[in-house]
């Protein structure tokens, strides 16, 4: 009787470790298969950044300048936009070439934010100050290719700011003292 028990267990031992091993395999089969895909994907890297829906924007007019709330009257038809402040905890900063369809050309001071048709995330924002200015969290900076003048002050004080990248060449590049009292690795398109 013991060895008929025995016999009993250790096939049922058997049984088990074959049927652990079979679905083991193809476990193991279908992560390899899914780790393969996952791999040949691109990412995009401007799209997952995540700063760009934290970036206040300003509208300017045909001329470049930023555009007023007018007393009465419909406002000035938008030309291209400038950037103006970012709220967000993102260190990389990506601003984009474009907003809404149309050119991001400038980096500027416009406050208060309620003097002027400002954006964030596709919704007006007449906010708090969200000036780059004495940010701290911003480690680095890439700006879109159609950013040609950055104002005078605009990161001055982000002393977390390492590196600054301009997708633009850097002869159609105006930032004449934007960075005061920082001193970033400052690189351009070639």
């Amino acid at each position: 009787m013991m060895r008929k028990t025995l016999k009993f267990v250790l096939l049922t031992i058997l049984i088990l470790a074959l049927t652990l091993t079979f679905f083991s395999c193809r476990t193991s089969a279908y992560w390899q298969k899914q780790s393969n895909e996952t791999q040949k994907q691109n990412a995009n890297t401007q799209k997952t950044n995540g700063s760009e829906k934290y970036i206040v924007y300003a509208a300017l007019n045909s001329s470049g300048n930023l555009i007023t709330h007018p007393a009465e009257g419909e406002p000035e038809a938008t030309a291209a936009y400038a950037v103006v402040g970012y709220t967000g905890l993102v260190a990389e900063l990506v601003i984009p070439a474009t907003y809404n369809s149309l050119n991001v050309t400038k980096v500027l001071v416009a406050t208060p934010y309620s003097d002027y048709y400002c954006y964030r995330d596709g919704a007006a924002y007449t906010g708090d100050d969200a000036r780059l200015a004495n940010q701290t969290v911003v480690t680095s900076i890439t700006f879109g290719s159609n950013v040609t003048f950055v104002g005078a002050g605009v990161c001055a004080g982000m002393v977390n700011l390492t590196t600054v990248h301009f997708e633009h060449v850097q002869a159609g590049i105006t930032h004449t003292n934007a960075f005061l009292g920082i001193s970033p690795t400052i690189t351009y398109a070639s």
